[in-house]
């Protein structure tokens, strides 16, 4: 994002091209990015800065403007849905917000809630504390600190349909250690990404530095970090199939800014 609009980036082919403005405006911002089960198409989720206006939904690659849809959203919490936040999964958009998992239906265009762990006396289920949602073993999965931030719990949810959750991982966090050797633990940057091969490890910033911890709690790999870069759970493809909207938006370009 820069000067007021967004831009679609994919990674893996290296391709970028800016969004219309008016998907990022005084009325509605971005909060994610999904492909249509049934029409193929690529849709971004609009939400309204004004909880009494309705949400819209964007094609990418079209000249329309966003449509807009009639959600029903009382007593969810969604006044702070992020897109830097969801994780798309089962063909669903999720949020972690407040102690809650709120679930966006691509299909229905509905919202719902889903319960995180159970696990409040052991580990805090907040955003603020780490709590993050990831895919691992084609299951929906989930990570968050207890209160003291000396260790990860890490859970996966066996069944999508049941709500099930299992308990995978604890890693006990050498906390003291790693805040002498590299400043002051945030834990709200804490995240826990899952490899293709299903390899699974913990990205931490201390101070001006990202952590990449394994399941043992052991440094891997450090990167002192410029301004602005945080740890994500996005996972790179290399056979990713290009996509056919890119062409059709202004300042499409290949192997150019943001990659040089």
């Amino acid at each position: 994002m820069g000067k007021g609009q967004f831009s679609i980036v994919n990674p893996a082919t290296r391709q970028c091209a800016r969004l219309p403005s008016f998907t990022v405006n005084y009325t509605h911002r971005p909060v994610g990015m999904y492909p249509h089960s049934l029409s193929g198409e690529y849709r971004i989720l609009l939400a309204p800065h004004d909880l009494d206006d309705s949400y819209q939904v964007y094609t990418v690659g079209s000249s329309q403007p966003p449509r807009h849809i009639h959600i029903e959203i009382k007593g969810l919490v969604v006044e702070e849905l992020s897109p830097f936040t969801t994780l798309l999964f089962h063909h669903n958009l999720h949020w972690c917000v407040d102690n809650m998992i709120t679930v966006f239906d691509t299909t229905a265009e509905s919202f719902w809630e889903m319960l995180p762990p159970d696990v409040a006396d052991q580990f805090v289920m907040n955003e603020i504390y780490g709590a993050a949602l990831f895919e691992v073993d084609g299951m929906l999965g989930m990570s968050g600190l207890n209160a003291e931030c000396t260790s990860v719990g890490i859970w996966a949810m066996q069944n999508y349909e049941s709500k099930v959750w299992a308990f995978k991982y604890r890693v006990e966090l050498p906390l003291a250690e790693l805040t002498v050797q590299f400043g002051e633990f945030k834990p709200y940057c804490c995240r826990v990404p899952s490899s293709w091969d299903g390899d699974v490890s913990i990205l931490l910033q201390f101070g001006d530095w990202l952590l990449q911890l394994d399941m043992d709690g052991k440094v891997v790999a450090s990167l002192r970090r410029h301004k602005g870069l945080f740890p994500t759970q996005h996972r790179l493809k290399q056979t990713l199939v290009q996509h056919s909207f890119f062409p059709t938006l202004e300042g499409y370009v290949v192997n150019a800014s943001p990659f040089i």
